[in-house]
């Protein structure tokens, strides 16, 4: 056995060596291709597909090159952006060279032979879409339309429609745009990427921030919103046939489905609106090869076998395949599982970008066709990005005739000159590429002489073109309050469920769209219930994800609908309602919690499964708010709940707890009554919180019983560490005492650590005498925590100091961390004497260049051990960063692109403040108590922040007790891993590598 590992590792180690020889990396997601470019030809005969299926090409280079977006118009044209300019831009002084170009097979051979350049001199242009006489652009900071006013196929005017998108990851830029169900204009852009969008037209338009997202822009009003919030950096959002939307997206989990208002989890950062206390997850069972995809598509067209219809396609840029995932219902959302990789280039230049479904029924696929799957290892290259090539390939079903010919569009076509009749007809179509563009078209007309035709066509037994007569209805604006009641008991669950969502779209929370929600709320089928929820958020708050209440909405009366939905059996084990409801409820719990919390009490909400998240969620908005009257009202609701009702109780209590982090708010009526009985409840837990709670309100009883926890050795350790972290938010002298004495003590390390870090946050005069002179006898572990904590005050940090330059503490021992807080400090005399006991941690670029490279051939050299390298790993990487499941959170996860090759991961970790994401800056806090703190920021609301750190040590601070708050210009991950012994730092990179 140890022979077969130390040969599997020698086989590896001569892999990583040969492709440096090559290319330079390591085989993983950022290395570049290792074969030459192929010609479109010889690489149409690499790809591998099911039996049946052909690949076909469309165009090449030099008719294409760099394409990263396309489009279909009315003809079934296709409609190229040639991003050349990616990814720095042109130079200062020089014409841009991006550009949109019109590809065309005249002949009807299925290749393009006439190519047409619509507009350059472009700038980073990634985005594009036609519609309503022009064509839309995206080009940051701006939302283009472009528009051809004597049809010559050339650009002649343009506005810009919004502004304010950002620019600062180009390979997160918006992108993906697509007409939705709703006949609004969707888009995407990525979590490193910020964004406050305006109308440059509007001097009060405040924008609307937008990172990771789904987002969407209406045509008529150029309202602009997020759709949906979340994920890493999202490329395609395609739609199902009940209009379901879905992204695909890199890093983190590669499929979502983005339920309307929901908020979902993100590589980095914290979405803006910080209420919902919980992200929503991916849909995936498994995870893909690799960590980059694009251009999602949801199969409905008519050229495949019946069993593809629904199917999830999606490309994956570092496998340089195409994935086929099969969503399966679950609730109100699915579950996507893995089937096969529908295509397989066998080529590792190709980058499929984009995936569609195009008039002729078949998947299209543009391939940006690149050594380089990353701009970041093309910048490493001299050669750089291609900018010779590009690939649009067809992927046709021929099943048993090879070689049958299928037109790239039906002859003839011209969907623009249809009558309105004809339109809706094509409403019906077996393609939902002519589906969508009758309703495009008809959208855009808004002929009321189409009103019957869709009505007629709802109503009857095509089930495509019923859901599509409804869409456009909507979008056309011919959609009534009367058409809206008529079908809201239709047959069709899908019906149903555009009834309750254009309900809640239309934003009137009158009486008859009110009752008509009501009964919605009702129906058995969990999209129905998920749409009203929806709809109630809009109704209330004015936006899918932020709150914008007008004074009639702050009005309408929901609490019957949200009764109604809570109501439902099982409701609570949804993926997906339990959040949307509260989304519902937050806006009202913000303004005044009790009808709420009086419905919870009167409707015996303990049998309901998702009551407890519920209460949580309610006592955290509460201490969120700031209002000792509302605060009362929640005493008030804990005291009349019944006693067996543990689970509620706890749910409240934790709630409570939570809130009073970063700053203690006490009721303005006694609590003493619920303290009484809850501290003495039968059951222990619910004590256990009540002695928490009690102990934060000044609960003397609650108080003692904690600090006796504190101090009890029988205790268990996760008791021991709730009684700490709620001591920590007291400055009693008891409770200092307490902690004082625990850290002399010979308490387990985690029950010390956590004490050492309470006695930070509550202070002291003596502190960092005692602290310093029991320095001998702690443990390596426990010094890295008392040299932390002693960093954090400034008469502590003197006496640190004088200690390590009086040889009482050997700086040897003290972190990096610790070192580099105190370096960067903004008082002048303690920089400078850090600066004098530790020396530069950073240094110079060219160093790092160099250093880079000298620990690489350490790397590369010698002995591995990887369960050395483990538990190396264990020590330094795991207190923030998880990998397969084990970690903290508080930097990126190992298992993401960080590791994809030993170059990418040496530049991480030896110089982890070259590229600092957004979301993983640090974060520094001085309060006004003279405490200092650090981190990276992971909560921002109206009244608190929190801050994550290694360990992971969390922080929580009021905003009223902050005095400053910067954001450094370093990353949360330490310099100076690489000081570690030679042999160790070895073992933990293969580990991490391995």
């Amino acid at each position: 056995m140890r022979y077969t590992r130390l040969l599997a590792l020698a086989l590896f180690a001569f892999t990583v060596a040969t492709s440096f020889a090559a290319g330079r990396q390591l085989s993983g997601q950022h290395a570049p291709a290792t074969t030459p470019a192929l010609s479109p030809e010889e690489a149409q005969k690499k790809f591998t597909v099911p039996a049946g299926f052909e690949v076909r090409l469309f165009a090449a280079e030099p008719d294409v090159i760099n394409p990263v977006a396309m489009t279909w118009d009315e003809r079934g044209r296709l409609w190229v952006v040639e991003l050349y300019e990616y990814p720095l831009g042109a130079p200062a002084g020089a014409k841009p060279r991006d550009r949109v170009i019109i590809l065309e097979d005249t002949d009807g051979d299925g290749r393009s032979d006439k190519r047409t350049v619509f507009a350059d001199g472009l700038n980073l242009a990634t985005g594009i879409l036609i519609g309503n006489g022009g064509v839309y652009v995206g080009q940051a900071p701006h939302l283009l339309f472009f528009k051809d006013t004597n049809n010559d196929d050339v650009a002649d005017s343009k506005e810009i429609l919004m502004t304010g998108f950002g620019l600062e990851d180009r390979h997160e830029l918006l992108n993906s745009f697509a007409w939705g169900p709703d006949g609004w204009l969707y888009m995407t852009h990525g979590v490193f990427t910020f964004s406050k969008v305006k109308n440059p037209e509007d001097p009060n338009d405040d924008g609307v921030t937008m990172t990771a997202a789904v987002a969407r822009f209406h045509p008529q009003t150029r309202k602009f919103e997020v759709f949906a919030e979340g994920t890493s950096n999202p490329w395609g959002v395609d739609w199902d046939a009940a209009g379901n939307a879905f992204v695909s997206a890199c890093v983190i989990d590669h499929l979502f489905h983005m339920a309307a208002g929901g908020i979902y989890v993100r590589q980095a950062g914290n979405p803006p609106f910080p209420y919902s206390y919980q992200l929503l997850p991916s849909i995936v069972d498994h995870k893909h090869f690799r960590a980059a995809y694009a251009g999602v598509q949801v199969y409905q067209g008519n050229q495949y076998p019946a069993e593809f219809q629904g199917m999830i396609l999606m490309g994956n840029i570092h496998d340089s395949s195409v994935h086929q995932d099969k969503l399966t219902p679950k609730g109100s959302s699915f579950v996507a599982s893995f089937v096969q990789d529908f295509v397989r280039a066998n080529d590792g230049w190709f980058r499929p970008v984009s995936t569609q479904v195009g008039p002729d029924g078949a998947v299209w696929i543009m391939d940006w066709y690149d050594k380089y799957p990353c701009y970041q290892n093309a910048n490493a290259d001299p050669e750089g990005v291609d900018r010779e090539r590009g690939r649009i390939w067809r992927v046709v079903h021929t099943g048993n005739e090879p070689g049958k010919k299928i037109q790239p569009r039906p002859a003839g076509m011209d969907m623009a000159r249809l009558n309105t009749a004809e339109l809706v007809k094509a409403l019906g179509h077996e393609n939902a590429w002519q589906r969508r563009m009758a309703q495009r078209i008809l959208n855009e007309r808004r002929d009321p002489e189409s009103k019957p035709l869709l009505l007629e066509l709802l109503r009857s037994n095509n089930k495509n073109g019923r859901i599509a007569a409804f869409w456009t209805l909507h979008s056309a604006g011919l959609l009534d309050e009367a058409i809206l009641d008529q079908f809201a008991q239709d047959k069709e669950p899908v019906i149903r469920t555009w009834t309750a969502r254009f309900t809640g779209e239309r934003g009137v929370p009158s009486p008859e769209a009110l009752s008509r929600l009501e009964m919605l709320a009702a129906d058995p089928e969990r999209p129905v219930q998920l749409a009203v929820a929806t709809a109630v958020r809009q109704m209330v708050s004015g936006s899918l994800t932020i709150n914008t209440p007008t004074a009639n909405q702050q009005q309408a009366d929901v609490g019957p609908i949200l009764a109604t939905l809570a109501m439902q059996p099982d409701v609570g084990y949804d993926p997906i309602i339990p959040f949307m409801i509260w989304m519902a409820l937050e806006p009202q719990v913000s303004r005044d919690p009790q009808p709420a919390l009086s419905w919870l009490i009167e409707n015996g909400m303990n049998s309901r499964p998702f009551s407890q998240a519920v209460i949580h969620k309610i006592m955290r908005r509460i201490c969120d708010g700031q209002s000792t009257e509302q605060l009362n009202l929640a005493v008030q609701f804990m005291e009349n709940l019944e006693p067996n009702a543990s689970p509620l109780l706890i749910a409240g209590l934790e709630g409570l707890i939570e809130g009073q982090k970063g700053k203690i708010m006490a009721p303005s009526r006694s609590p003493s009554n619920l303290m009484a009985r809850l501290t003495t409840h039968s059951d222990a837990e619910v004590a256990a919180r009540a002695q928490q709670l009690g102990a934060l309100w000044g609960d003397a009883t609650a108080l003692r019983s904690m600090i006796a926890l504190i101090e009890n050795d029988s205790a268990t350790e996760a008791a021991r560490l709730r009684a700490i972290q709620s001591a920590s938010q007291q400055t009693s002298p008891q409770v200092r005492d307490a902690l004082v004495k625990l850290s002399q003590s010979q308490a387990p390390e985690n029950i010390l650590h956590e004490g050492l870090r309470a006695l930070g946050k509550v202070g002291g005069d003596n502190v960092a005498e005692l602290l310093l002179s029991g320095w001998k006898k702690y443990s390596p572990a426990t010094r890295r925590v008392v040299a932390e904590v002693l960093s954090t005050r400034r008469n502590w940090t003197d006496a640190f100091l004088a200690a390590i330059e009086n040889k009482s503490i050997n700086p040897s021992e003290i972190a990096t961390p610790v070192i580099r807080s105190l370096l960067q400090s903004r008082d002048e005399a303690i920089s400078k004497k850090s600066g004098e006991l530790f020396g530069r941690v950073r240094d110079a670029d060219a160093d790092k260049l160099k250093l880079i490279a000298q620990k690489k051939q350490i790397v590369m050299n010698g002995p591995v051990d990887l369960k050395a390298g483990y538990e190396i790993a264990k020590k330094t990487c795991f207190t923030c960063h998880k990998l397969h499941g084990e970690g903290a959170e508080v930097g990126p996860d190992l298992g993401g692109v960080g590791r994809s090759s030993l170059d990418a991961l040496l530049a991480n970790v030896i110089d982890p403040n070259q590229i600092i994401g957004r979301g993983y800056e640090n974060v520094e806090i001085e309060t006004k108590d003279g405490r200092s703190v650090s981190g990276r920021l992971v909560e921002d609301t109206d009244t608190r922040v929190k801050l994550l750190a290694a360990g992971p040590k969390e922080e929580v601070v009021a905003k009223s007790e902050i005095s400053s708050m910067r954001v450094s210009e370093m990353s949360v991950m330490p310099e100076g891993l690489e000081q570690m012994p030679d042999a160790e730092f070895r073992n933990m990179i293969w580990y991490i590598l391995n």
